[in-house]
């Protein structure tokens, strides 16, 4: 998200260094101070796979909201900055703490689940995987992009955050996540 967020700020919704600078900065901030609470609400309260299909379920509607945000500017204010913009710069921070908060509680599921004998091969696929993720992702939004417009991009994102969804299901075998 972060790779291209400035790219969008700047050529879809016409905003400046300054505007772009704290909205990135404002994720950042946010996804840091949520991890933090986050790792700490879902040990205090045992609800690690309940609080990751909640990020999950916030960040497909906060990319869904953010893509009809932009669709709705751009269909109706073609050609000019949109009107939207501080709705839209607001949801992209929205989305981007969203989809940023979980990933501490995430790794300390997997390797709960893992068991302490298998948790460095679990955790260190998981990464090798998101690191595939993150090499593959700028790849595609261009095409994305060129195909469907920032609309498009972000009912991606919106896609992919749902996809995620199934793997946060509570286990089948009874077992209650840590």
């Amino acid at each position: 998200m972060l790779t291209f967020a400035s790219v969008f700020l700047h050529d879809f919704a016409g905003m400046g260094t300054a505007v772009i600078s704290a909205s990135l900065a404002a994720v950042q901030v946010g996804a840091m101070v949520m991890r933090v609470w986050s790792g700490r609400y879902t040990d205090r309260h045992g609800n690690r796979r309940s609080f990751l299909r909640l990020c999950s379920m916030l960040s497909v509607a906060a990319f869904t909201v953010l893509a009809a945000l932009v669709l709705f500017s751009g269909q109706f204010l073609s050609g000019q900055a949109p009107m939207l913009s501080p709705a839209i710069v607001a949801m992209l921070v929205v989305a981007g703490v969203c989809v940023s908060s979980w990933h501490g509680v995430a790794y300390t599921e997997l390797a709960t689940l893992a068991g302490a004998s298998q948790a460095g091969t679990a955790l260190g696929l998981a990464n090798s995987l998101v690191f595939i993720a993150f090499f593959l992702v700028p790849i595609a939004i261009p095409g994305l992009l060129v195909l469907c417009s920032w609309a498009g991009v972000w009912l991606g994102a919106a896609i992919c955050a749902l996809i995620a969804w199934p793997i946060f299901l509570p286990s089948s075998d009874g077992r209650k996540s840590a």
